[in-house]
């Protein structure tokens, strides 16, 4: 039968004070706050899931044990063991001192019932009712938007032994589908020298000879494409499930991702990244990526939106390392509105202010607010100096030369739009005293040419912003965000607890939830000290 109260025992019973809990501690406040997050009809029919022979447990117990992992940033196995000694976590859960928690799988099986029944974010959803309800989030007009890094869980490992887990992984779900030994199967295949931790310390050869690491790489991808073609010739005869299609894939696509001929027939490693690099067969959604130009992203990125100076997390986004950070704005605003905390402007770094996405979030009725990149090109005056008329179709120079004569071009960038390239009378421009800096055409004698973009009038908008008198202080307080991320990095969004981004996107929410429940707490204790003053 479905527990229709949270705690066995009166909470009351016990003196939080007695056990040192601070007034702003989340396991003090977790008992009053847990009924407004949850209720009984919520886990209705959850019972029907348990395996037979298991014992109904409290879900409002095993709610708050997963708000505890996760504001705490431990394992489930930690989070079982501090509920059996931590009076704290005791207290939380209305757990009589002498009383054993739910077990690590009742902790598993309900939050995966949460998961499939609620969706990933239905926690983050209900966590944000409660600062809405009581009136602690003045500031939704204007948020601020950024990025962190994510580190994956699986071993970000190098070619060589890519491609040898890469085998292995096929071996290991081919035989289980062939009712095989992963032992049976290779020596069967003669593939027994890949079933190692590491290639590189089985194989016996001189790692400082370019020969001997490109006759190992050719023997690797060579025994890759031997066992695809007979994993190939098996699936003419047996229907293969859904797990050995993808470590197939996987294989193919380790195994050629960074190398390329060489002169003499065999393979070498290839100079520079292939766009969308496996780095880890044990987690092959993560990918190489960038912060910036020295900061280097080994998984995912979590990209969030909160409010300046309540600082509450209004929408969280996982996204591989290598997606741009502009890319996921929509879904984020998305987000926001269906939780009802949307902005009216969203304020973020350079990276935020492509034609695009200020087009896009414009089309969903955000306006994005950014600082103007730094011109690509030192050695000539950039495009930005220059006044772009797009009503009457006319560019003036800083020197104040006009010019309304222009020709549509297809687009440099590669889109199938046209854009106007306009030029400058090259007389004129040879005249000049800043004809030697302008550009290496206009010191060529040749005149400046000003080419538009397909989001030009964008463009100009976040110009004109730039101009403003409100532009140093709105861009200012975009650091708040930092300031944001930085809480959710300590609670543990720095690196993944699970495999997959579908996992580390749930692991985002989690972590945005207890995040705000942990700031409605601070909040409304200080609220409650300035009534008391």
């Amino acid at each position: 039968m479905l527990h229709s109260s949270i705690y066995e025992i009166p909470v009351s019973d016990v003196d939080p004070d007695a056990i040192g809990l601070g007034a702003e501690s989340f396991e003090r406040w977790l008992p009053t706050l847990l009924p407004r997050l949850v209720r009984a009809e919520d886990f209705k029919g959850f019972h029907l899931d348990n395996d037979v022979g298991t014992p109904p447990c409290n879900y409002f117990v095993l709610t708050g044990m997963n708000l505890l992992k996760f504001r705490y940033g431990i394992s489930d196995e930690a989070l079982v063991q501090r509920c059996f000694r931590d009076l704290g976590f005791k207290y939380a859960l209305g757990l009589q001192r002498d009383q054993a928690p739910p077990s690590t799988s009742s902790v598993k099986r309900h939050r995966a019932k949460l998961r499939n029944r609620h969706g990933d974010d239905f926690l983050h959803r209900r966590m944000l009712v409660l600062p809405v309800e009581d009136g602690m989030i003045p500031d939704l007009d204007l948020q601020a938007i950024d990025s962190t890094n994510t580190n994956c869980r699986g071993a970000v490992i190098d070619t060589f032994n890519l491609i040898a887990l890469g085998i292995m992984q096929l071996l290991r779900v081919v035989a289980r589908c062939l009712n095989m030994g992963t032992d049976q199967l290779a020596r069967q295949w003669e593939l027994s020298r890949y079933l190692t931790r590491s290639i590189k310390g089985k194989v016996a050869i001189d790692w400082s000879n370019p020969e001997s690491r490109n006759a190992l790489l050719t023997q690797e991808i060579e025994d890759a494409d031997r066992l695809t073609e007979r994993v190939a010739e098996l699936s003419m005869s047996l229907t293969l499930p859904d797990d050995v299609h993808q470590a197939l894939s996987l294989l193919r696509q380790v195994a050629r991702q960074d190398v390329e001929l060489s002169p003499d027939g065999g393979y070498r490693i290839a100079k520079g990244t292939a766009p969308g690099r496996v780095i880890s067969i044990t987690d092959p959604e993560a990918r190489h990526g960038r912060k910036s130009s020295s900061k280097v992203i080994n998984g995912f990125k979590t990209n969030v939106t909160g409010t300046i100076v309540s600082q509450f997390v209004t929408g969280i986004k996982t996204t591989d390392a290598s997606v741009h950070d502009a890319e996921p704005t929509a879904e984020l605003i998305e987000q926001t509105e269906a939780n009802r905390v949307k902005p009216q402007a969203l304020v973020g770094d350079c990276a935020y202010g492509t034609g695009a996405n200020i087009r896009k979030s414009a089309e969903l009725g955000v306006e994005i607010l950014t600082k103007l990149p730094s011109p690509s090109s030192r050695n000539s005056i950039p495009k930005r100096d220059f006044d772009i008329d797009l009503t009457n179709m006319r560019v003036t120079c800083p020197e104040g030369v006009v010019t309304e004569r222009f020709s549509i071009i297809r687009d440099p960038a590669g889109s199938e739009e046209k854009v106007n390239k306009f030029y400058f009378d090259k007389e004129l421009c040879n005249q000049c005293s800043r004809s030697q800096q302008c550009s290496s055409t206009a010191s060529k004698g040749r005149g400046r040419n000003i080419v538009l973009n397909v989001y030009e009038q964008e463009l100009q908008k976040t110009k004109a912003f730039n101009a403003a008198e409100r532009a140093p202080e709105i861009l200012r307080s975009r650091s708040a965000i930092e300031r944001l991320i930085s809480h959710l990095v300590r609670m543990g969004m720095r690196h993944a607890r699970f495999f997959g981004m579908y996992n580390v996107q749930f692991q985002a929410f989690m972590t945005a939830a207890v995040y705000n429940l942990q700031r409605f707490i601070t909040l409304k204790v200080r609220k409650a000290a300035l009534t008391v003053t």
